[in-house]
């Protein structure tokens, strides 16, 4: 009797439903967000950014990046505020969201139901969910619940025909091309993996095709009428973007995208694909004999569509010499392969092995969690490296700033990090920073805040503020030093210092307009 006969023939448990699943991958995500937030309220990576454009709700915010992620932050700014929770919020919820979307899918993938919720929980194996997620990532989250819901209607569409299927298929679609510019490509290589196997092509629609790019345009239309009306330069932003528009040759981009290309799926592969290899060498080195002769249909469209992705990826790193290939821009390219893995694997019956997966997947969660502990209550270069941004003592600027006027002022910071993280501070404030402009009216005060080091200031303040300012200014009305004291487990306060510069404007002046 194989492992799978086994497990099927006991009752289902509660981890292996669709509401057993979400559960616990939302649970898991509650538990970072709890960590994360209870330990420190700054904004990290990618966060601060976004905390500073969705300062009102707009049909677009920039053409590199299409906006739901900035729509969704913005809903939920409504209920936590402009804090590092909101963020999280969204985060986490998209990511059980997209775990509930795989888990249906590797449901029709796999027999097992105990199989198929283990490669749901697998997915904590790529380093970039189990690991990166959790202080970075912002449109990525979008993208890869977008592609997991969309896989997953148009499987049921093609199994059904069901027109309801279609529409769904394309409103997720559309939710997808407004997650990253990147989707398109994930929905081709769906198609055409349907389209290259002989189970799938003759069951598609054409009725249900015609449907699919009209549910498509009513979700991506409002950034569409966005598009038109700031100017139809979309293709130069991201030509500029994705590294096409270096002085290089074309060929010495082709062969540095390609390269970029193969280290990525590499480095997003790693631990799951090494595990997998070791813990289930005997059928890949021909050693053991399956139990079924082949995957079933929703398993080879899984991988076929891998297959697909990364060949499309390649070849418009052929056409365009893109060379802005990074191993974080691999979720939807290998999205599907672990349901694909696992149907594969499944059919050799294995027992002692999913039990090792199942125990592996379990270590590297829980050694994820703690091992984000140490740079949360000790940071210093040995727990969290150099920086360590997220902890960096922003707070201690609030009770100063705001004696000053600059809870309601204009702040305009000399980074996203600054800035994103006055918005905390000050949510009613307006944020202006180099990168970001206001939509809000200007204010009747207007401060400057630049981050000046770790050292404590030694020269004129007049002198230093021209050299910090981004624009060309005339002098400040005034300028002072606030410093923030790093927290530290065992260490004396004080141990650690970051001096800011604050350099207060006429708010007449352009800039604070």
């Amino acid at each position: 009797m194989t492992i799978s006969t086994e497990m099927r023939s006991a009752d289902t448990p509660f981890y292996t439903t669709p509401l057993g699943v979400w559960s616990i991958a939302a649970a898991w995500g509650l538990a970072h967000l709890l960590l994360r937030a209870l330990s420190t309220p700054v904004l990290g990576t990618d966060d601060m950014f976004e905390n500073v454009l969705v300062q009102t709700l707009d049909p677009g915010y920039m053409l590199r990046q299409p906006p739901l992620y900035e729509w969704l932050l913005w809903s939920a700014q409504r209920i936590f505020g402009p804090t590092v929770q909101a963020a999280l919020a969204v985060k986490y919820g998209l990511i059980s969201f997209a775990a509930l979307f795989l888990f249906l899918i590797a449901r029709k993938a796999i027999a097992d139901p105990r199989l198929a919720a283990l490669c749901a929980f697998s997915y904590s194996l790529y380093y970039q969910f189990g690991w990166n997620l959790h202080e970075g990532v912002t449109h990525t989250v979008v993208l890869t619940a977008a592609c997991a819901a969309s896989a997953f209607f148009f499987v049921k569409a093609l199994e059904t025909g069901r027109l309801g299927f279609y529409v769904l298929f394309g409103l997720t679609a559309g939710a997808g091309l407004l997650g990253k510019h990147s989707y398109p490509l994930f929905a081709l290589a769906l198609i055409l993996a349907a389209l290259s196997d002989g189970q799938w092509r003759p069951r598609f629609r054409f009725a249900g095709l015609l449907l699919v790019p009209l549910a498509a345009s009513l979700v991506y239309s409002p950034y569409a009428w966005w598009i038109a009306s700031e100017g139809l330069t979309l293709l130069s932003s991201v030509s500029q973007t994705m590294g096409v528009t270096a002085q290089t040759s074309h060929i010495a981009r082709v062969g540095e995208g390609l390269g970029k290309l193969g280290f990525g799926l590499i480095g997003f592969s790693v631990p799951l694909l090494p595990l997998l290899l070791l813990l289930f060498w005997p059928r890949y080195l021909g050693r053991k004999n399956p139990v079924e002769p082949a995957v079933n249909d929703v398993a080879r469209l899984c991988g076929r569509t891998v297959l697909f992705m990364i060949a499309l990826t390649a070849l418009l790193i052929l056409v365009t010499g893109a060379t802005h290939v990074k191993e974080r821009h691999m979720h939807p390219l290998l999205l599907l392969l672990p349901v694909f893995l696992f149907a594969d694997l499944e059919r050799f019956g294995f027992h002692r092995q999913w039990r090792w997966l199942g125990g592996s997947v379990a270590v590297v969660v829980a050694v994820a969690f703690l091992a984000r502990v140490p740079g949360l209550v000790a940071p210093d270069k040995f727990w969290c490296g150099g920086k360590c941004r997220h902890m960096k003592p922003y707070a201690d600027l609030k009770a100063p700033l705001g004696e000053l006027g600059a809870a309601n002022a204009t702040l305009i910071a000399d980074d996203g990090y600054t800035g994103g993280n006055l918005r905390v501070l000050f949510p009613d404030a307006r944020i202006v920073t180099k990168a970001i402009a206001a939509r809000t009216a200007p204010r009747d005060k207007c401060f400057f805040v630049w981050e000046d080091g770790e050292s404590e200031p030694d020269e004129i303040a007049e002198i230093r503020f021209p050299k910090a300012a981004f624009w060309q200014t005339s002098d400040p009305v005034a300028v002072r030093y606030l410093s923030g004291s790093w927290p530290h487990l065992w260490k004396p306060e004080g141990w650690r210092t970051t001096w800011w510069g604050v350099a207060e404007l006429d708010p007449s002046s352009p800039i604070c307009r």
